[in-house]
């Protein structure tokens, strides 16, 4: 509803943080690009928000609780962790973004330009649970969730730098690399990791495609993105499958050469490699070609 004449809509702490933004403004930031990394936060804060909040019910209800106990026993921890809580807001925003400039490499056309680039030449990969769709239909909403918790675990333990899990969305992840072997180094542990998991845990599968990709706000999009999905879906149950332009980059693995195939919304027929072993296990010859499609 909208408010009544001379009603106070927002905060003292509202009001600070708008002076906040217009020393940010102030300081030459671009409001479009304030607007960009508010939408950011916000969407990540909710996430955060979230997972605390779950942190505190677990730990804090007790049953056969009274609706005064909970109620006092939030308040006590409050008082005692909520002041943390932005000490270790600060530290991984630090952390981050110092990892993100020593992973930046600025170019000579960036720097005559004055900005950076938004489109860069990256690796990407996506590893997708195999018949995780098909799982929701037999088991309870919970599970299913800690099925995809572990997953999310697996994948951020698998990506090593300067390889970035870019997202999960429940039974899929996102890695992006400027370095080819080190990502199908962190897909081939992903894949380990997972058929590790255990025999009621689901398979993984994973596809990859190098080329432009253009970054806005953490996301990654382009022909690359697509390309990278649409090889996922072909890709076998613990195996990665990758283009050309990853196999030639990656050496040292055992790769199975793949017909030439078309996806849709590619251009022309891609050729396929599929991962066979990795670097320190036994590297057997891989099969001949297979004949053209």
């Amino acid at each position: 509803p909208n408010p009544r004449p001379r009603e106070a809509v927002f905060t003292d702490e509202d009001v600070a943080m708008a002076r906040v933004i217009r020393r940010f403004l102030d300081a030459g930031l671009p409001a479009d690009g304030l607007l960009e990394v508010g939408r950011v936060l916000s969407h990540g804060m909710a996430n955060t928000a979230e997972a605390v909040r779950r942190l505190a019910g677990d730990a804090l209800l007790h049953p056969g609780d009274s609706e005064f106990a909970v109620g006092l026993r939030y308040v006590m921890a409050l008082d005692q962790v909520g002041p943390l809580i932005p000490e270790l807001l600060h530290h991984q925003f630090r952390a981050q973004l110092r990892d993100g400039i020593r992973g930046e490499l600025v170019t000579e056309a960036e720097r005559e330009e004055g900005r950076l680039a938004g489109t860069r030449e990256v690796a990407v990969a996506f590893a997708d649970l195999v018949d995780y769709t098909r799982l929701g239909e037999r088991l309870p909403a919970e599970d299913l969730g800690r099925i995809a918790g572990r997953f999310t675990r697996l994948a951020m333990g698998a990506a090593r730098k300067p390889v970035v899990l870019v997202k999960t969305i429940g039974d899929a992840a996102m890695f992006v690399s400027t370095s080819t072997p080190e990502l199908v180094d962190s897909m081939v542990a992903l894949v380990e990791a997972v058929d590790g998991a255990g025999d009621d845990f689901p398979g993984v599968r994973v596809g990859a495609a190098y080329g432009p990709a253009t970054n806005r706000a953490g996301d990654w999009f382009g022909a690359t993105v697509n390309l990278a999905s649409r090889v996922t879906d072909s890709a076998k149950p613990g195996r990665v499958l990758v283009t050309q332009e990853i196999h030639d980059t990656a050496p040292g693995h055992a790769w199975k050469r793949w017909r030439r195939r078309g996806f849709k919304g590619v251009d022309g027929r891609v050729r396929l490699f599929s991962l066979e072993a990795r670097p320190d296990q036994e590297i057997k010859p891989a099969d001949p070609p297979a004949a053209e499609a």
